[in-house]
């Protein structure tokens, strides 16, 4: 039977419907709204510098003229100008920047400027299509669009990554552009490409939004970026070194270290426990396990769920503010002069058992499955009462723990 509606109630449905599924914009009317807020950043550098002069894209993200762009766009630079889309020119003051994640914040006098609204990066599925705006080759704003092609990436570029990737092209010049959804906002800042040839080859790499705004707050409101201090040595664990600690947790990070009258030292934290979880969530990733501590502030407590021969405990750790120039992992060295106990490596056989888990000469051995050793005598006395397939060693390398786990049949 078929249903008749009266004009009223035609007009009643088509409203209520527009508010359950509005309709999308078009591609071209996202561009046309989103186009001005991205810039072409022209940089000068001294003559003798690794750049000379060239040219990078920024997105301005505040309507009174602050800027976001790479950090190694502006490296250096004594001098930076930004175009924008309809050619008028201003110069630009740098704000300042963090080598750590590639950001940098630029400033320029003017107000009433278009700005890009940061999206919740933290929501992108793979497959999710995007656009990149930049200023590839100096060619000026330029558009390309693509999807989301994995999230989470890690490249070895920087300290701290999490990069959204993305077959959109990206080329040189694109570096510091936004990446932008289909509501228009901005999702990532362009940074990076993999190519063989320089070019675009279907693989970029974008910073997320909500890292950005991040950094981008501390960068305006402190100067730098204020990232949380922990004071733990940590390394990635392994079903090997699981079995010679006797501990059941395969997964999550091995604390090989706990600098002293650091945070997790004060709160209890023991060397050779494993990290399992932070706040709850499984540690599934190295990587985003050190961007998750760097990126809680300083005078959070986190809870670390740690897997130790003795079972599981939780503890809170109220993180302090780490110092700009110290690393995540690995925070502290031994001071000058310190002496070390153990056993020294002078040579190790590149094909043997004790290369491939990764010790080099000069390394110190100085535990064996938990034992203090300083002979080659005591490492042989510790391997000889091992019970375990794989033996647990402690190596002091350039004033930092590390741990391995040698096959017993390789002593």
């Amino acid at each position: 039977m078929l249903a008749l509606l009266t004009l009223t109630q035609l007009a009643a449905f088509h409203a209520s419907a527009a508010r359950v599924a509005p309709l999308r914009e078009g591609v071209a009317d996202i561009v046309e709204r989103t186009l001005p807020s991205v810039v072409r950043v022209q940089v000068e550098r001294k003559a003798a510098s690794k750049a000379g002069a060239g040219e990078a894209s920024g997105v301005i993200i505040a309507a009174d003229g602050y800027i976001l762009t790479n950090h190694h766009v502006v490296d250096g630079a004594t001098a930076i100008r930004i175009q924008r889309s309809d050619e008028t020119e201003l110069p630009a003051t740098l704000v300042s920047s963090d080598p750590q994640t590639d950001l940098a914040v630029l400033k320029v006098e003017a107000a009433g400027l278009p700005f890009l609204e940061f999206g919740d990066s933290s929501r992108l599925r793979v497959g999710d299509a995007v656009l990149a705006i930049g200023n590839p080759f100096g060619l000026g704003v330029t558009v390309t669009s693509g999807i989301v092609s994995a999230r989470g990436r890690s490249t070895g570029l920087r300290q701290f990554e999490d990069f959204i990737q993305t077959d959109a092209a990206i080329n040189p010049g694109n570096s510091g552009g936004a990446l932008i959804n289909r509501d228009g906002d901005l999702i990532g800042i362009n940074t990076a490409i993999l190519s063989p040839s320089g070019a675009s080859n279907g693989i970029g790499f974008a910073i997320p939004a909500n890292l950005a705004r991040s950094v981008m707050s501390d960068l305006i409101v402190h100067g730098h970026v204020r990232r949380g201090y922990l004071g733990l040595g940590l390394q990635p664990m392994t079903a090997d070194l699981a079995e010679a600690l006797a501990i059941d947790a395969p997964n999550g990070a091995l604390i090989s270290d706990v600098t002293p009258d650091s945070p997790a030292a004060k709160a209890g934290v023991e060397k050779g426990s494993v990290l399992t979880a932070i706040d709850g969530l499984p540690i599934r990733s190295f990587d985003r396990l050190r961007l998750y501590i760097a990126e809680a502030k300083p005078g959070v407590t986190i809870q670390l769920k740690l897997a130790t021969t003795s079972g599981e405990r939780t503890l809170p750790v109220t993180l302090t503010e780490r110092s700009q120039t110290a690393a995540l992992t690995q925070e502290e060295q031994l001071p000058g002069g310190a002496i070390v106990s153990g056993l020294l490596m002078l040579a190790i056989d590149p094909e043997g058992q004790f290369a491939a888990a990764g010790l080099r000469p000069g390394d110190v051995i100085s535990g064996v499955n938990r034992k203090p050793v300083a002979s080659l005598a005591d490492v042989k006395r510790e391997v000889g009462q091992s019970q375990n397939r794989n033996v647990l060693i402690e190596v002091n390398r350039g004033g930092s723990s590390y741990f391995f786990a040698i096959a017993r049949a390789n002593f």
